[in-house]
């Protein structure tokens, strides 16, 4: 008798477990409706996210190549910069540097004259 009331038990567990599993899966069921609901509404308004963020992306890489375009430029600029700079140091530096010789070269010469000059000039009198 004891294993009748067992099996009547164990049926009624059985049968209280897949009542509790029915209500589960229906509130399952609405859930993903509710879902499914939600990502029908924005799928346009996503669509149209995407399109526009696209868009954005496609305008930051022409400004981006643009830049790379200026940058490159740009360093042409300075290395023709550089090359004027130092065409221009040396242009001057050449001349200078002789004229400083020259003029070191006046200077000493006058010295040494004035000194001899000086030293006649002593020894006259």
């Amino acid at each position: 008798m004891a294993l009748k009331i067992l099996q009547v038990v164990g049926a009624v567990a059985v049968l209280l477990l897949v009542i509790f599993l029915i209500l589960v899966l229906l509130r399952l069921r609405r859930t993903l409706d509710e879902v499914s609901h939600i990502v029908s509404e924005t799928r346009p308004q996503a669509s149209m996210f995407l399109k526009k963020a696209q868009i954005t992306l496609d305008g930051v890489n022409r400004e981006l190549e643009n830049i790379e375009a200026i940058t490159k430029e740009t360093e042409v600029l300075v290395e023709r910069v550089g090359d004027a700079s130092r065409a221009v140091e040396g242009a001057i530096k050449s001349p200078l540097t002789k004229v400083g010789l020259i003029t070191t070269g006046v200077a000493a010469t006058g010295i040494a004259v004035r000194k001899r000059l000086s030293k006649e000039i002593s020894d006259r009198k």
